[in-house]
């Protein structure tokens, strides 16, 4: 059996290969969402606010297919740590069945409840008449998405890190090339608005799915995954749920987030809505490669932890730091520089131009922070410990940062709100070093094992 390369090697250069594909196809995905916004808010504004209405709805299955997606991951990884090869192939095969199985559901329940959903952020009803047809494409076509991230998933997990790179650019490219020809009617083809930018995004999901399958079916794999391995092991499923969770969380409760900040500033500016939601498309570019080094690592910690090799384990947890503080670093110089050229990609507005010089500021000094809690849930997802990561989660999304923010905003205006992202990050970052000592000592891996990474072998 061909040799996994998690268990050899000097650790920097593995985290370096197995974080940049993911890296660089997230920044192409976050280029292409920001492209997308560009080309429909030619359309109209209506159009525009249509798109962030539906944001939601489409982010939830996003996240239920990458949330899912990575507890497949971390399991299967785990298994290969153990040298448990049948679970893991187990765990691929039902994995791939469960996938189509979400699509059911959210086919079921998003058609049913995705209109009267968007009915409580607007009254125009021409928003949302653009934004129910947008969303009724991407719903019903979703079954692309889902299948390809979890063969993406499962490749990842035996360290081809690679080939999902290349499904996520043939998705990307393809949205970003039929985009303005179905929206605008180029080439011939009818000009199809919002729908088209729909039509668009579910085609480039398509054919990366039809790649995926194409990988999977016809490359040699670590793993042999047949649906006979399909016995519906339900303690299996359990734990992969249990995995699955906090990643579901990271990507859902931005939903939430954002629109209990939408509400809060609703109260103190109407104009604050609108230079919000431009630095959500922004943050991406700093959150999405930290996310990257996250699907990179993931596969390591967890087969180290299965090879109960902690030495490694804590090695990986140092390197992934140490990257991510770079990556907030460069972040938050970027935001502090030049946040005015930024916000001028978007908008002309000088008083929007003010507003957003603050808070790209303001905010972008949160990065540093919310990088180290981003790596500490990722190693407590990889070690078993759902609770911590779970916590941690849910601290930096939810329970922390919209309380601090409707009370800053009545204290200090509308950079209250922006100051609330610094607080929040920092009190949640300081919680999740306290969690990780706890965790240490219960797992009773001690910090001073470590060797100096950069040999690490």
């Amino acid at each position: 059996m061909e040799k996994n390369k998690l268990t050899e090697g000097k650790l920097l250069p593995l985290i370096i290969s197995m974080s940049l594909p993911p890296i660089f196809s997230m920044v192409v995905q976050s280029l292409y969402n920001i492209v997308d916004s560009i080309f429909v808010a030619k359309i109209s504004s209506e159009a525009l606010t249509a798109l962030s209405v539906a944001f939601p709805v489409q982010n939830l299955i996003l996240a239920l297919s990458v949330g899912f997606g990575t507890g497949v991951n971390a399991y299967i990884a785990r298994k290969m740590g153990n040298k448990d090869l049948e679970r893991a192939e187990q765990a691929a095969a039902q994995g791939l069945v469960l996938s189509f199985v979400h699509y059911i559901v959210v086919v079921g329940i998003g058609l049913f409840l995705s209109e009267p959903f968007m009915r409580l952020f607007t009254d125009n009803t021409e928003v949302v008449k653009l934004s129910s047809s947008y969303t009724v494409i991407i719903i019903l076509f979703s079954f692309g998405q889902s299948i390809q991230i979890m063969i993406e998933k499962i490749l990842q997990a035996c360290g081809n890190m690679i080939a999902p790179m290349f499904f996520q650019l043939i998705g990307a490219v393809t949205n970003i090339i039929l985009d303005p020809i179905l929206i605008f009617g180029w080439f011939g083809f009818p000009a199809m608005g919002i729908e088209g930018a729909a039509i668009a995004t579910v085609i480039g999901q398509i054919l990366a799915m039809l790649a995926a399958m194409g990988t999977l079916i016809f490359r040699k794999q670590q793993l042999r995954i047949s649906f006979r391995k399909v016995d519906w092991d339900w303690k299996m499923i359990k734990e992969i749920y249990m995995i699955s969770i906090p990643s579901f969380l990271i990507l859902s409760i931005g939903s939430i987030m954002v629109s209990g900040i939408n509400l809060i500033l609703k109260g103190v500016s109407e104009i604050g809505v609108a230079a919000f939601g431009i630095y959500y498309k922004l943050q991406s570019f700093i959150y999405m490669p930290i996310s990257g080094l996250v699907q990179g690592t993931l596969p390591i910690l967890s087969y180290s932890y299965g090879a109960k090799n902690r030495v490694r384990l804590l090695a990986t947890l140092r390197l992934s730091l140490i990257l991510s503080t770079i990556f907030g670093v460069l972040g938050s110089v970027l935001f502090w520089l030049i946040p005015t050229e930024i916000m001028g990609l978007f908008t002309s507005d000088a008083q929007l131009l003010s507003m957003g010089n603050w808070m790209l500021r303001i905010i972008g000094s949160s990065f540093v922070f919310g990088s180290f809690c981003y790596i500490f849930a990722s190693y407590f997802q990889a070690t078993g410990s759902n609770f911590f990561s779970l916590s941690v989660t849910l601290l930096r999304q939810l329970f922390l940062i919209l309380p601090v923010a409707w009370l800053l905003s009545h204290l200090m205006g509308i950079n209250g709100v922006w100051l609330a992202f610094l607080v929040s990050e920092f009190l949640t970052a300081a919680l999740t070093v306290h969690l990780f000592r706890k965790d240490v000592v219960g797992k009773t891996i001690y910090i001073n094992s470590m060797k100096n990474p950069l040999h690490e072998k």
